[in-house]
């Protein structure tokens, strides 16, 4: 009751806020929109790369590039991701998972037991190498049971990328537009992921195109707020 004002970083964070008694005159608009004016101009440098960087990762350049990067941890629901890729009817599927954690063992475990020869472990990357990973993805998948934001959804946004998330992203009211950039289905539910991935690969080229532009205009929008102005204004 002390406090003059809470900082709220999206909608989810607003309504947390609400749900313990915060009166409205006291939340104030804020957002994870630093650092991504750099981004914009790695996209517009490495897009046209794209097909060199597959080579490199030996990915075949007419693949359908599904990209996880965070955690390689439970609570980010990648035995569910590996479940609905091992289901997918996609022609020339390929995971990439970016990333390490205590699940790698159990993940590859999986992988070679069910004889899934088009998954990729780039493991641990340090921030500066993550973009060459979403300029040959197509599609960012982040199905966690629990994610207070998720920055790997704006990132991924920058490089124009459709989203797949759960219902337990924080991001997702504020960045996923249901079928216009993206797909959100319920946390810990392989089928529906498995259906979200095929209805999202099985799109004309141009719709895909087409939505990944729209994440890229969310993030532009997103960006320009600005945390100083509306602190000047909520302080006035």
């Amino acid at each position: 009751k002390l406090a003059a004002g809470f900082l709220c970083g999206g909608t989810a964070n607003r309504q947390l806020y609400k749900y313990y008694g915060v009166p409205e005159e006291k939340l104030v608009s804020f957002a994870y929109s630093w650092g991504y004016e750099s981004y914009f101009g790695i996209s517009e440098k490495l897009l046209p790369q794209r097909t060199r960087l597959m080579e490199e990762m030996g990915i075949p350049e007419n693949s359908f590039v599904i990209l996880f990067v965070g955690r390689l941890s439970p609570g980010k629901g990648l035995l569910e991701l590996m479940e609905a890729f091992e289901k997918a009817h996609i022609p020339n599927k390929v995971l990439l998972l970016v990333g390490d954690g205590e699940l790698k063992g159990e993940l590859q475990k999986y992988v070679a037991e069910h004889n899934l020869d088009s998954v990729y472990f780039a493991g641990f990357q340090q921030r500066h190498s993550v973009p060459k990973f979403y300029v040959m993805s197509d599609v960012l998948a982040l199905p966690s049971h629990r994610e207070t934001w998720g920055i790997v959804v704006s990132e991924a946004m920058c490089f124009r990328l459709p989203l797949i998330v759960s219902n337990q992203v924080g991001a997702r009211p504020d960045m996923v537009e249901e079928g216009r950039n993206g797909y959100v289905v319920p946390a810990a539910n392989a089928k529906a992921l498995t259906e979200s991935l095929e209805n999202l690969a099985g799109l004309p080229e141009e719709e895909r195109k087409a939505m990944g532009n729209r994440s890229y205009e969310i993030i532009l929008e997103w960006t320009d707020r600005d945390v100083l102005r509306h602190l000047v204004e909520h302080f006035d």
